[in-house]
């Protein structure tokens, strides 16, 4: 679960991206009245791209101008990597690898940012205006640590086979062209070695959360219990043998002491959750709430203690929203009950504090027709609840005035 959601971090959707790629190779008309003077540069500035690139998120906009001529070739490929040289002394050397949060902007099999364009090329060819290459969300780019960075953008004219690894050019002689530009980013979440380097605390750390979410209705039912054992195992599956042995040793007495603080509810949920959000990364944050979620639902019934301490953590994690009610959607649909003694969130549904009377009708049209389709399901328990939802939402769209 953890790999496949690392891969949606971010709210910009393949549709858009794929527009930038669509559009990128339309703009900046080729020249082959090459002039001396035409080196190829680049540019990068930060913020909102164009418009019809249908992103609307801040992105690093790349741009190109000059020369991209190839001595011998018509076809040349035009790459662009990122590596971060925070700690470097000369800025010249090579930095380490930056990660992309999308396959759509790493290399191959790899998480490794990377962004390749072929294009038409001949002894002349340049750029004679300022063209977009790219823009690259910055929820996108992932550092190997936290905090203020410095990253160097290459952008490189090579041959149309040229190769890369791990953020590098396997053949340098392959490069004709090439410019660079650095720029500075606050990464506000942790790093990749900062998630490797904080595994086993936020491991714990999300048992603890998993722990309150199980007593948030003042019970510790063993399905809840089992869900979290499960999920603990499940991590050391994957270790070395030693490594494998150690943690299921921690896990152990970890998990008692764990339930025994959530019954007493002597664990602040405050500086519990200001502790994970510190070092967790967003891929480990998701996993965090869907192991949440599996919590909510193991007992069968989803009750109004639970809805709002979810909820609740799912705000303060800074995930994606929209992405967390999909996947709570998918627990409501099975669980046997839903607890309707109080008025449910209003964040279940995808409703935000800044959202006007209108637009919180808007979202719940969506919910009406999404979960009213589902009353005739062939599932006794999906049919269920999908009447259960449809009423819920008609109450708040009547509070509404919808």
């Amino acid at each position: 679960m953890e790999i496949v959601l690392f891969w949606i971090i971010g709210a910009v959707i393949w549709a858009a991206i794929k527009g930038v790629f669509n559009s990128s190779s339309e703009e900046g008309e080729f020249s082959n009245n090459s002039e001396s003077g035409n080196k190829f540069a680049i540019k990068v500035t930060k913020g909102l791209p164009q418009k019809d690139t249908g992103i609307k998120v801040d992105c690093f906009n790349v741009e190109m101008i000059g020369m991209i001529s190839h001595p011998t070739d018509d076809r040349a490929k035009i790459i662009l990597i990122l590596q971060d040289i925070t700690d470097n002394e000369n800025e010249n050397d090579g930095g380490a690898p930056i990660v992309s949060a999308n396959q759509a902007f790493a290399e191959t099999g790899s998480r490794v940012f990377n962004v390749e364009r072929s294009c038409d090329t001949s002894p002349t060819h340049y750029f004679p205006d300022w063209a977009r290459f790219i823009s690259v969300p910055l929820d996108f780019i992932i550092p190997p640590h936290k905090g203020q960075r410095k990253l160097k953008f290459l952008l490189c004219v090579c041959d149309a086979d040229t190769t890369t690894d791990t953020g590098g050019i396997n053949d340098t002689s392959k490069i004709h062209h090439i410019s660079i530009k650095t720029m500075n980013f606050n990464f506000k979440e942790p790093g990749y070695m900062d998630e490797l380097t904080n595994r086993d605390k936020v491991e714990d750390l999300t048992i603890k959360l998993g722990m309150c979410m199980a007593a948030s209705d003042g019970n510790l039912h063993q399905a809840e219990l089992n869900t979290i054992k499960s999920w603990a195992k499940n991590i050391t599956i994957l270790l070395e043998d030693d490594k494998a042995k150690e943690r299921n040793k921690h896990f152990s007495s970890f998990l008692k002491s764990a339930a025994i603080a959530a019954k007493a509810k002597t664990i602040s949920l405050s500086k519990l959750t200001k502790e994970f959000n510190d070092v967790a990364s967003k891929s480990q944050k998701y996993t965090a709430m869907q192991l949440l979620l599996d919590i909510s639902g193991a007992d069968g019934t989803l009750s109004n203690e639970e809805d709002v301490f979810i909820n609740k953590i799912a705000k303060t994690t800074g995930i994606n929203l929209s992405t967390f009610k999909e996947m709570k959607n998918k627990i409501i649909a099975n669980v046997d009950n839903i607890d309707l003694s109080e008025k449910p969130s209003e964040e279940s549904f995808g409703i935000t504090e800044d959202m006007d009377d209108p637009e919180k009708c808007k979202v719940l049209r969506k919910e009406y027709t999404k979960w009213n389709g589902q009353t005739n399901h062939k599932d006794t328990k999906k049919k269920k609840r999908a009447k259960e939802m449809v009423k819920i939402i008609a109450n708040l769209r009547k509070q509404y005035n919808c």
